[in-house]
């Protein structure tokens, strides 16, 4: 977690709504509009002198500077209409990613105000919705609103906007009691206290006091180096069962009917659940006909073990360990895997299996396979990277997985990359001198490596400090066929590539170098270009009598689509 080194940091509050904001109308709690305007009045939220001094507009407030000096300006954006929480759900979801979307380049941060009987389910619905997501998303709200005598209201959106502004956490948190958590780790767990929610298997992220207590080491490096991406297609025919004691087959079977596509199975304990013939075959039955069900323990701590749980085992293949995840984050992430396209049911599941945003931790025990066969040091270093889950786990890899992935391209290793890349997925990762693996990989030859880096989606023109492109290293090594794979991805020599090309042709030419002279004609250098001299590498060629580069520059010159011989 890095502290926001700006002095001034901008902050969008997107108020859909909830407890916060309500005002009270003949005994009765009612949505409350004009937060903002509310919100000006409290010297706490609105330095009133500086806004005035900076012409901000009405919907846009400043925070009194922070003990180092920062300021905290934000723009209050209300939803038209406003929601009760309980009436929340994917829809209204959507509408506030895509806002976060809209307004993402404009904003360091964004602070959500939401209900609080939903929230949870909000928190991990968002961090799902959110890839790619490289700035703080802070969901507050509160038991009592800000307009009453004693509330937590102010305590939690201030603490909501001190940590937004001040530390760059690109994650979905939420903000309660002094508390910022992991949004999708989070649940209800009082209905009238302030401390309404905590974070059962994950410790919190910060802890607000007269400092703040940061727990660096559990915050999640920031996602892709895409832009912010919106997955708006979640799919809703999902459900949540909790079983009890003596849970009938039929009704088992009444909620399982199509057009369910997903189901969270809340279970006894460790994930145990009746063993009951009819019950079982019920299960079996569904996960036949294709339907994902989540094994999350009914447990407020702890986690689902296999070992514990083979009583459902009889159910057959289609029920997925959910681990330690919360019921919420469960239904959110079985609602986005089942919402990508093009998935087969194995593939789901495969997903539904994976550490996606932080949302479970997985185990360090047997289940997670054999070490690999293969000798090779970086396969099995792989392997024991991803064995399980825990900070301690996390922290590794984000320390050896980017070096290995580095050393695995130079080494032209496909399966070690592939596996490392499965653990860390960075395509942008760099050495000290700013090369890529795509960089390693294109300056050794490595054909293989360099296709599959660009069947991932990685940047097929990333310079070096050196100014370096993979295109101009495979040029240099006169590695023909990678630079062929490079320009089919839309690889370009740069101009700082090109400003000595002339000299380097002549050179080459003088050598009697077909294959460099062919490996810049392919990288789409302009052969005719002159050297500092004057002369081209053509006139260099004749002068020295090197009938094979004549002949070879002619036939180039006389035909530019003809792709040289490799």
């Amino acid at each position: 977690m890095a502290r926001a080194a700006d002095s001034k940091r901008h902050l969008l509050a997107v108020y859909t709504g909830g407890t916060i904001g309500m005002l009270m109308e003949g005994g009765v709690l009612v949505p409350g509009k004009g937060l903002a305007a509310a919100l000006r009045m409290l010297p706490m939220f609105h330095d009133k002198a500086y806004a005035r001094d900076h012409s901000l507009p009405p919907d846009t407030l400043a925070l009194p500077p922070t003990s180092s000096g920062q300021r905290i300006i934000y723009t209050v954006l209300e939803c038209q209409p406003l929601f009760d929480s309980s009436d929340m759900a994917i829809p209204e979801w959507v509408q506030v990613a895509e806002t976060i979307q809209k307004h993402y380049e404009q904003y360091h941060a964004f602070v959500v105000i939401h209900g609080t009987d939903t929230m949870a389910f909000a928190a991990s619905v968002l961090s799902f919705m959110l890839e790619n997501l490289q700035k703080p998303v802070i969901l507050t709200g509160a038991q009592v609103p800000i307009h009453a005598l004693w509330n937590d209201g102010r305590e939690n959106l201030l603490g909501a906007l001190l940590m937004a502004g001040q530390y760059i956490i690109p994650e979905v948190c939420l903000f309660f009691q002094n508390q910022l958590f992991r949004g999708n780790r989070t649940t209800k767990v009082d209905a009238r206290k302030f401390e309404a929610f905590c974070s059962p298997n994950l410790p919190p992220l910060a802890v607000m006091g007269a400092d703040v207590t940061l727990n660096a080491e559990l915050v999640r490096r920031a996602g892709g180096q895409g832009p912010l991406r919106v997955h708006s297609c979640m799919e809703q025919k999902v459900a949540l069962l909790r079983l009890y004691p003596g849970i009938s087959a039929s009704m088992v079977r009444a909620v399982l009917q199509p057009p369910l596509k997903g189901l969270v199975m809340e279970t006894f304990g460790a994930g145990n659940g009746p063993t009951k013939e009819d019950l079982l075959q019920e299960l079996r039955a569904a996960g036949e006909r294709g339907l994902l069900i989540v094994n999350c323990t009914q447990c407020l701590k702890g986690t689902v073990t296999s070992d514990y749980a083979s009583g459902l085992d009889r159910a057959g293949a289609g029920i997925v360990s959910g681990f330690d995840m919360t019921a919420e984050a469960a239904l959110a992430k079985l609602s986005y895997v089942l919402g990508q396209p093009g998935l087969s049911l194995e593939d789901r599941k495969k997903l539904l299996a994976k550490d996606l945003r932080g949302e479970m931790t997985l185990p360090m025990r047997d289940e997670c396979g054999s070490p690999p066969q293969d000798r090779t040091l970086a396969c099995r270093v792989a392997w024991l990277l991803g064995l399980g889950g825990g900070q301690e786990a996390d922290a590794l890899r984000a320390t050896l997985a980017p070096s290995l992935a580095l050393a695995a391209a130079h080494a032209g290793d496909l399966k070690a990359l592939q596996d490392l890349l499965e653990l860390d997925g960075d395509l942008s990762l760099k050495d000290p001198k700013g090369q890529t693996p795509l960089h390693m990989a294109a300056r050794r030859g490595h054909e293989a490596v360099v296709a599959m880096l660009l069947q991932r989606g990685g940047d097929v023109n990333p310079l070096d400090e050196d100014g370096h492109s993979p295109l101009l290293l495979a040029v240099r090594g006169r590695h023909l066929r990678v630079i062929r794979c490079l320009r089919a991805a839309g690889a370009q020599l740069s101009s700082q590539d090109l400003e000595d090309v002339g000299t380097e042709l002549c050179r080459l030419a003088s050598k009697a170098d077909c294959t460099g002279l062919q490996a810049w004609w392919q990288a789409g250098a302009d052969l005719t270009q002159p050297g500092y001299n004057g002369h081209t590498a053509l006139q260099v060629a004749e002068t020295a009598g090197k009938q094979d580069v004549v002949a070879l520059l002619q036939s180039l010159k006389d035909n530019r689509e003809v792709q040289p011989d490799v």
